[in-house]
């Protein structure tokens, strides 16, 4: 199915930094998220939103698309509907021991995406205009199999422009340099805020485990290799000062931070104020508060 007009009208993502959002939340579970994101995307129509697609940990599916669409298919629609949205379908890669021919497979499945009737009864647009690769190894023993996965998918998706996205979470490894040529955006920085190691929530997540992160600050943006700024994606959760007792990020804080990663030239962007789920509407870092202040960085209000 031919994508509609949305991706022709969306600006170059070399010109606007977009927001990169990974609503790993079940849309029955959070419709608020899903709402708040829609109204997001609304609100600032010449802001691009790529929309990570995470149904139960991507495809490959048994059966595609997956026999709980109908859950998706409202909410999916209504993103779709928006000119300056597109979606990427997740696919996990298992640090590149998954499979290549599983891979593939995943994303032969989500090019079949189009529509799919919701509760609402309302036939919806799902169809699926890029690829998200998760847990992407950079070292140059995974070098051949990336690059394969990844012109893979821009062979697949040429027609719909769009975006391939690699997510390795820490910058590229030497040797690995000629991803950024197959890639639309590496997602090179994913990482906390918070100076608060080991906090665990009511649910038994441990919040930045303790050794595996370094707080983000803007100086931070200085390690994003040079030249490479434009297909660089950022994304820093855990926008708090302290977690007992809790005391969120300031307003500022969140906005600084946006106008510095703005400022850098970035592919896309985003700040949360947890994780991935649930937390959309939550400030400092909610979906509609990063929005804004992207936009307004950019002229764009």
């Amino acid at each position: 199915m031919k994508l509609p007009s949305l991706l022709a009208s969306l600006p170059a993502a070399s010109a606007i930094v977009g927001l990169i959002l990974p609503i790993y939340i079940y849309p029955t579970t959070g419709p608020q998220d899903w709402a708040a994101v829609t109204q997001a995307a609304a609100s600032h129509p010449q802001l691009p939103f790529y929309i990570i697609v995470n149904n139960n940990g991507g495809a490959p599916y048994t059966q595609n698309p997956p026999p709980n669409i109908i859950d998706w298919a409202d909410p999916l629609g209504s993103l779709t509907a928006k000119p300056n949205v597109r979606t990427i379908g997740y696919i996990a890669t298992t640090f590149g021991n998954r499979p290549i021919s599983e891979v593939k497979a995943g994303i032969d499945q989500y090019l079949l995406w189009s529509t799919q009737q919701g509760w609402s009864g309302n036939t919806n647009n799902i169809s699926i205009a890029g690829i998200f690769f998760d847990e992407i190894d950079t070292s140059p023993s995974k070098l051949a199999y990336n690059t394969e996965i990844a012109t893979y998918a821009k062979t697949q998706f040429a027609a719909r422009s769009g975006p391939v996205v690699l997510n390795p979470g820490v910058h590229v490894q030497a040797g690995s340099e000629s991803l950024w040529d197959v890639a639309d955006a590496i997602m090179n920085i994913e990482t906390c805020y918070t100076s608060v190691q080991g906090a665990t929530d009511p649910g038994g997540v441990v919040r930045c485990p303790t050794g595996r992160y370094t707080p983000f600050t803007p100086a931070f943006l200085g390690t994003i290799p040079a030249g490479k700024e434009g297909k660089s994606s950022v994304v820093v959760h855990d926008y708090y000062e302290s977690w007992e007792p809790y005391v969120p990020a300031s307003l500022a804080t969140v906005e600084a931070h946006v106008n510095a990663i703005v400022n850098k030239g970035v592919h896309s962007l985003y700040l949360t104020q947890f994780g991935y789920t649930a937390d959309f509407t939550v400030d400092p870092a909610s979906v509609g508060r990063v929005a804004g202040y992207a936009a307004a960085a950019q002229g764009l209000v």
